[in-house]
């Protein structure tokens, strides 16, 4: 039988077949190039997913001096649970704005709703320090409320996803993934910059002004102006997704079901960036404390001035992914390559018996407000190593630097591209949790572990986590790829002139 071929007075239709006479993809993802992204609103998103990244991290370093200098009741125990409390708002609400982008089809509500919750939230956090009892529970609450805000993330996500044509997918998630790593890595950069105002800073009426309220008050600030970008200048278009009467008017258009154990893959890939980074936050300046004998204000300094290196190498690394051919190299090679760095990374930190050891303890009397090194009651430092702070700064700013966006930049644009051009509210809110799972329960653990046992424990269970991730992706490396569009098979064709032609 002779090769299908044009009907006279139509458009040849023999494009859409490959040598062997098999449908290739070509129909839906022409359609989809013929259109562009609105890279106005989509540089908002990314502006928002900036902020929504500072919200969550802003406190992780500062949080434990602060909670301890409140509550003198609260143990580290408790702060774990504090971290967590955002990220269990998070996890709650993440895949309700997920639904909410899904069945309305917009950004800009779910957003505005979040980032208002979220000033909330942090206006309750900057206020706590007005209690006099019981206020490592009201701080709680105020992290909870700020979780059940920038949940909103998950519709961001969704955005960055759906109104991208497949050839600015990867530079739009690439940008929108920096924006969020960039804000996760500054909001610790944020409160080092306000460490000058001390601890005790000065009253504004009844109000306590110091390096930790006021740094509440400004993020509540932020989320309001955030609501006012999102009201008045973002755009809502879905350039990326194939409507359903688009597919009911060109019998060529197809999505078919997406591939479910890759997708799940992304997610974990990116619980495991999730946990690793909440993780060297959190205990940062505990860990400090103990290994260098550096007191709080000195560790929330030192520690905010190492984030904001690593912050620039793993922006650059994403600006680079984003706008250079470094963005061409095979997504999977690109998450091995970070999983490679973070294996590195914990391998150098953790307590070798040959690095330099005890610890040194605080003197009897003194806290660490005063005076760096480990708490009496830790009883572990006595027989733990002190890793070199020339290695704890190498390994912090470049093995996770380059580490972190060579896994969630990939991972998110993959995950995407494995769902296809299709409504992706729910899922990107999926996603979302996943991370919020992460980084609610991994700080629980993280704290647990350090104050019975060491860091030396967190170390093996980050090894464990990111050990299995090498190992999933060498089962399913195959079918890590985008989800193959196909239009449906021609059912009727015509015989002229001994010439088959595709209708």
């Amino acid at each position: 039988m002779t090769v299908p071929g044009p009907i006279k007075g139509q458009e040849r239709r023999s494009s859409i077949f490959t040598l062997d006479g098999t449908l290739k993809d070509s129909k839906t993802n022409e359609i989809l190039d013929e259109r562009r992204t609105e890279w106005g609103s989509m540089w908002i998103s990314v502006i928002m997913q900036f902020v929504v990244g500072v919200q969550i991290s802003i406190y992780y370093m500062s949080m434990w001096p602060f909670l301890s200098m409140l509550d003198p009741t609260a143990d580290m125990d408790f702060l774990g649970w504090v971290v967590a409390a955002c990220n269990i708002g998070c996890t709650i609400s993440n895949p309700i704005y997920g639904w909410w982008n899904q069945k309305t089809m917009s950004v800009k509500w779910p957003s505005i709703a979040g980032f208002l919750i979220a000033a909330i939230g942090q206006a309750c956090y900057g206020l706590v320090s007005l209690l006099k009892h019981d206020v490592k529970w009201y701080m709680l609450v105020a992290r909870l409320i700020t979780g059940l805000g920038v949940g909103n993330l998950a519709a961001l996500r969704a955005y960055g996803a759906t109104a991208s044509v497949p050839k600015d997918r990867l530079k739009a998630i690439s940008f929108g993934t920096a924006g969020f790593v960039f804000g996760l890595s500054f909001g610790p950069v944020v409160q080092a910059l306000f460490t000058p105002l001390g601890e005790t800073g000065f009253k504004l009426g009844p109000f306590p002004i110091n390096m930790y309220t006021l740094v509440a008050y400004l993020m509540s600030l932020f989320c309001l102006l955030s609501c006012f970008f999102m009201f008045f200048l973002f755009k809502e278009d879905y350039a990326g997704i194939i409507e359903d009467k688009e597919k009911e008017a060109n019998e060529y258009l197809k999505v078919p079901k997406y591939d479910l154990v890759p997708a799940l893959l992304c997610i974990y890939l990116y619980m495991i960036t999730s946990m690793i980074s909440t993780n060297i936050e959190v205990m940062s300046t505990p860990l400090s404390t103990v290994m260098f004998d550096w007191k709080d204000s000195q560790s929330v300094m030192y520690n905010g001035i190492i984030e904001s290196v690593t912050c620039l190498v793993s922006v650059s690394i994403n600006l680079l992914i984003g706008f250079t051919r470094v963005g061409q190299i095979d997504k999977r090679k690109q998450i091995i390559t970070g999983l490679f760095f973070f294996l590195l990374y914990h391998l150098v930190n953790y307590p070798w018996p040959f690095y330099p050891h005890p610890l040194h303890y605080i003197p009897e009397g003194s806290n660490t407000t005063v005076v760096g090194g480990c708490l009496p009651s830790y009883e572990w430092c006595a027989h733990t190593s002190r890793v070199p702070l020339p290695v704890y700064i190498f390994a912090f700013v470049v093995f996770f630097g380059i580490a972190f966006p060579f896994i969630e930049s990939p991972a998110s644009a993959l995950y995407s591209e494995i769902l296809g051009p299709r409504k992706q509210g729910t899922m990107q809110g999926l996603f979302s949790f996943g991370g919020s799972f992460a980084q609610f329960g991994s700080p629980i653990l993280a704290t647990f572990l350090f104050q019975h046992s060491g860091y030396r424990y967190v170390i093996v269970t980050q090894i464990c986590t990111v050990s299995l991730a090498f190992l999933l992706m060498a089962l399913f490396y195959r079918r890590m790829h985008p989800l193959h569009l196909k239009p449906k098979i021609f059912q009727k064709a015509v015989y002229k002139g001994g010439v088959f032609y595709a209708l």
